[in-house]
């Protein structure tokens, strides 16, 4: 009898606890032994249902037992399917491209049917059997059975707490949004899973009834998007036990914005302690994800991913070349505007370890075996056969590198460009006439610049020079434009500093990314690629520039996602697209009598012919 009443209750508790913990492996073998361990305490009801239908004749009521208990296996066996055919992360093709999305949705709607189905009907069935032998018993036994139901209640009552206590710590539960909107994906986990540094993300947003009269609009509507940002950031903090969050009014709560100076609401400051002693007064890397409407959900969780990845990097080497007369080299110390002390600092400051490559280090017939990142800063001269040799080897090792070109120097680089189809040609553009600045505001989609706050300021940038595409033999590597100085610039061919009528303007391309090209007999070669990112001029990181709009943030940005785990680019956006559908004017007219005549008049058919049935039998 205690059987009859244990098993219905282990197979219903085992269920939504797997649900509850099965994302907790993102390893397949701990997530398939999991499985198998879930699926046997799941079955537990129905094996010995099976196991007694053998010795017993069986009847309606075991009949509903068994349906009732197989509800619960269904919705075990569903939810595998709609795992198994989790449509896969793969950058540049679109959700819809399969129909494998819609049956995802079809099979989430059966498993929460049956689930549901499966707790209510198990717990339906206890009460009435206890219910219907309880009318057969004495009022004694009557009262014993309300008591062993009270104890049974007491009994289940601490695992139940203890459920939601993990529950609620952990931050499980289910995202019903056909897109998977307010859940983070197994790519995104798997990264932050790596994170092994105390992170603080703090979100400025003010309360849906809480805004300042100055900025009454605005607060209205960050507060309205606040609840989604709340959920999106619990997640985050569920995938990883070193990231906290906090929610700050910048408007209202005046009193604790003295450790975040130039933050405004709809800002989440993504921050760490420095581990490396810094010269500057800010204790902290940060970075900042902007979220001021609705469409920016879409990229938040890779935006944040890529944020969290950014801060808590672990100290890497970037190695400055200063033989070819570079920007860190010795032969610019007479010109300290034209060195790049001041990026260093910033990069210092993210936890980089700054090294010069020289002859000590084995240059150039080798470079370190700790360089993660190879800066090269506008040589002047060009290299040596031996020293491109070490570079294209280095490039070979899916080695990182960052390169700008000195126009006025010897070393185009063409060496590299030409292996991803693309060469440099210089040429003076100008933007505005007589002024021989550029502000670069075009980019391309690309990590390097999703998180940029104002892409309008642009990079102030000097070109004298641009890329362009060329053909190419054997490339081995593929080319993807970053940076474009935008419509309005041209050549200034005859270098009169205008406009002329044979001079067109046009977008040129001032930056651009070499990769390695995927090879499907070595599948293990791209996952971690090679990366070289080349800009056509030198001045814009120079002492003189760095700080002007966006240059200093594009020169970390571009070092950070060399560094960055080839895995972020597959984190997908999440796009809620509205289906919109068309109906001819002979549907409308179908709906508007269904709606007005039929429906109505099958209602009035439906009551009189009831009210008929019953008043002949009465």
């Amino acid at each position: 009898m205690k059987l009859n009443l244990l098993f219905p209750f282990i197979s219903l508790v085992s269920l939504f606890i797997y649900f509850l913990t099965v994302d907790i492996f993102t390893s397949s073998f701990g997530k398939f032994l999991w499985s198998l361990i879930g699926a046997a305490f799941i079955s537990a009801d129905l094996i010995y249902r099976f196991i007694q239908s053998r010795n017993n004749e069986v009847d309606n009521q075991r009949i509903m037992r068994f349906t009732v208990a197989g509800m619960g296996l269904s919705s075990f066996l569903l939810y595998q399917v709609r795992d198994y055919l989790d449509f896969p992360t793969v950058p540049g093709i679109a959700e819809n491209a399969s129909s494998l999305p819609k049956v995802r949705d079809f099979l989430l709607i059966l498993i929460i049917l049956s689930s549901l189905a499966f707790l209510i009907f198990t717990i339906i069935l206890e009460v009435s059997s206890q219910s219907i032998q309880a009318q057969h018993n004495l009022r004694v036994k009557k009262n014993s059975l309300l008591q062993n139901t009270l104890y049974s209640f007491l009994w289940i009552s601490p695992l139940l707490v203890a459920v939601n206590y993990f529950a609620v710590q952990k931050n499980y539960n289910f995202d019903l949004s056909s897109i998977g909107k307010f859940s983070f994906s197994s790519t995104s986990r798997q990264i932050l899973k790596e994170i092994k540094r105390d992170i603080q993300v703090t979100a400025f947003f003010p309360r849906p009834l809480e805004s300042d009269d100055r900025t009454r609009e605005e607060s209205f509507a960050l507060g309205f998007i606040r609840p989604e940002v709340e959920i999106i950031l619990d997640q985050l903090k569920a995938a990883s036990p070193f990231i906290a969050v906090k929610f700050i009014n910048a408007d209202v709560e005046k009193e604790l914005m003295a450790d975040y100076p130039q933050v405004s609401n709809g800002v989440i400051l993504v921050r760490s302690l420095k581990t490396a002693t810094d010269t500057g007064s800010n204790p902290y890397t940060e970075e900042r994800v902007v979220v001021q409407t609705k469409k920016d959900l879409e990229d938040i969780e890779r935006k944040l991913v890529q944020a969290v990845i950014n801060v808590s990097t672990s100290r890497k080497n970037i190695y400055f070349t200063a033989s070819n007369g570079e920007r860190y080299g010795a032969g610019f110390q007479s010109l300290p505007d034209e060195q790049i002390t001041k990026l260093t600092n910033i990069l210092a400051f993210y936890n980089y370890q700054i090294k010069e490559l020289g002859f000590a280090e084995g240059w150039p017939e080798k470079i370190p075996d700790d360089a993660d990142v190879l800066f090269i800063a506008g040589p002047t001269l060009a290299f040596s056969e031996t020293a491109r040799n070490t570079i294209i080897a280095f490039i070979e090792r899916n080695g990182k590198i960052f390169i700008t070109i000195d126009p006025n120097g010897t070393e185009d680089f063409s060496w590299i460009l030409e292996k991803g189809g693309m060469g440099f040609k210089k040429e003076n553009l100008r933007q505005v006439e007589g002024r021989p600045e550029i502000i670069a505001n075009k980019f391309q989609p690309h990590p390097i610049e999703e998180l940029f706050t104002k892409k309008e300021t642009g990079v102030f940038f000097f070109a004298n020079g641009y890329f362009e595409s060329r053909p190419a033999a054997n490339s081995m590597l593929v080319n993807t434009p970053l940076l474009e100085s935008g419509f309005t610039s041209f050549a200034d061919l005859n270098k009169n500093g205008k406009l002329d009528k044979e001079e067109k303007q046009n977008s040129f391309i001032l930056g651009t990314i070499l990769t390695t090209k995927e090879d499907p007999a070595t599948p293990t070669k791209t996952e971690n690629p090679a990366r070289v990112i080349i800009y056509s001029g030198t001045s814009w990181i120079t002492n003189r520039y760095v700080l002007y709009n966006l240059n200093s943030i594009l020169a970390v940005n571009s070092v950070n996602w060399l560094n960055q785990s080839p895995l972020t680019e597959k984190i997908i956006s999440k796009k809620e697209e509205q289906e919109i559908i068309s109906i001819t004017d002979s549907q409308k007219t179908i709906i508007w009598s269904v709606g007005l005549f039929i429906y109505p008049s099958l209602v009035i058919v439906l009551l009189l012919s009831y009210a008929f049935i019953r008043k002949r039998k009465k």
